[in-house]
């Protein structure tokens, strides 16, 4: 057998019975209407809100909980018998790619709404210790994206948006 392999059948086995599940509510954001359908639009920093739930082997405890997003991380040292975990993880803008939307939000196109189904990836890692050591689960999910367009006759006074370029 080769090492690769050797390597995969004992992680494997060491994880037989862990379980890690993720599930990722959609975020939300607001644009400003664009002049161009073809340029791409830079997001805004964004929350996600993300779900895990995990189980050790009978005979290991949980010892951490690490969500990344991006360059953004949050890790969570779950109590014993803590079964789940719900986290808000905040990402600024400039570590999620600019996104193309087509003709949604520009001028002539009145769709105040548009659903993405992923604009970044939720990677979740469980972390279990029994007698023998550390074990290591992975799962990931998509972060869905629900963007409103903010046209001026619906925008909210309260809110303040920067000026165009003119």
């Amino acid at each position: 057998m080769t090492l690769v392999a050797s390597l995969a059948c004992l992680s494997h086995a060491a994880l037989a019975d862990a379980d890690l599940s993720v599930r990722a509510d959609e975020a939300q954001a607001r644009i400003l209407p664009r002049e161009n359908p073809r340029q791409q639009t830079r997001l805004p920093s964004l929350q996600f809100s993300v779900r895990a739930v995990f189980a050790c082997p009978d005979d290991a405890v949980a010892e951490s909980i690490t969500i990344g997003v991006a360059d953004a991380y949050k890790r969570y040292l779950p109590e014993a018998g803590d079964k789940a975990l719900e986290a808000v993880i905040t990402v600024p803008g400039d570590q999620i790619a600019s996104i193309a939307i087509g003709e949604f939000c520009v001028e002539g196109n009145t769709a105040t709404e548009m659903l993405l189904g992923s604009v970044a990836t939720a990677q979740v890692s469980l972390r279990c210790r029994d007698a023998t050591g550390p074990s290591v689960r992975f799962a990931s999910s998509r972060l869905p994206l629900r963007l409103e367009c903010q046209r001026d006759e619906a925008q909210d006074p309260s809110v303040e948006f920067p000026s165009p370029a003119r």
